[in-house]
């Protein structure tokens, strides 16, 4: 479940409009988000910069990145669009590590304009990343992600190695993902996840489906549907070292899944804040 609502917070996150003027990055509404790149260089399609710096304003969540990559091979893109795409990937990214958008930040503006990206291919490239707050840390070796595809609709290429939670057990130490954007200059995005294929400990975790991001979890809604490896060995895995209600949620999941083969599988459905899994609805609602 954590894996999902994670997925759920990154791609709001990333679509929601945020940040910076239209040039500008750095020059971010302090109320918001700070952010600031160094030791940044041009090159012949994009940029590079030694470190990355950004912090949720209000909060005690920082990101910080040892090596930034910003290209654009088609050469169609400005580089002032990629700084403003790499923005975006950073914002993200806090909010996902928070569990959501930040009060601070629920009334900014900016998005990245489809005619900003079309016919080109920006790619942002992170190593040694750093996600923390207080007792918290996250941490990536190597993340990228990508447009492969602008128009009609923006398809997003996203992965992740050397991923590692201090707070998470079942964080995925791999993660890729495929995304289609539909609407993103119209008021309402739908994010297609056309694969999701995740790795944690001798476990596989791989997924489809569609989520309409709103301002809130109640507001959105998700049809999603994944399939996990080796459920049994994953829970001897993490039982001596995990929290016991992350065990016991694992457990319950795993009563509600279906098997098939060496996989369980789970519809997971989220309308009107009520989650179901494979139709049953939980006992609670998402705020």
């Amino acid at each position: 479940m954590s894996l999902r609502l994670t997925l759920l917070a990154a791609t709001a996150a990333l679509l929601t409009p945020i940040v910076a003027s239209a040039n500008t990055p750095a020059g971010l509404p302090a109320s918001c988000m700070t952010y600031e790149l160094g030791g940044t260089q041009t090159t012949a399609h994009g940029l590079t910069a030694k470190t990355l710096h950004a912090a949720l304003t209000g909060t005690d969540i920082t990101l910080d990145i040892h090596g930034v990559t910003l290209s654009d091979s088609s050469g169609h893109v400005e580089t002032a669009t990629l700084e403003r795409f790499n923005a975006v990937a950073a914002y993200a990214a806090l909010s996902a590590f928070r569990g959501g958008i930040s009060p601070a930040c629920k009334d900014q503006s900016l998005t990245i304009n489809s005619s900003d990206i079309r016919g080109g291919t920006p790619q942002v490239t992170w190593t040694n990343v750093t996600l923390a707050r207080p007792g918290h840390d996250m941490t990536i070796r190597k993340a990228s992600i990508q447009a492969v595809q602008t128009t009609p609709d923006l398809r997003l290429k996203v992965e992740g190695s050397g991923i590692h939670d201090t707070k998470q057990p079942l964080m995925p130490t791999q993660l890729a993902a495929d995304l289609t954007v539909q609407g993103l200059d119209t008021a309402r995005q739908q994010i297609t996840i056309n694969a999701l294929h995740a790795v944690t400990g001798s476990s596989a975790i791989d997924g489809k489906g569609t989520i309409d991001p709103g301002p809130t979890a109640s507001t959105s809604a998700a049809d999603l549907h994944i399939g996990v490896t080796n459920v049994d060995t994953l829970i001897g895995e993490i039982r001596d070292t995990a929290p016991k209600k992350v065990v016991a949620a694992l457990t319950i999941a795993r009563l509600m899944g279906r098997q098939n083969g060496d996989a369980t599988l789970w519809d997971v459905g989220l309308s009107g804040g009520v989650v179901t899994v494979n139709r049953i609805p939980l006992p609670f609602s998402v705020p």
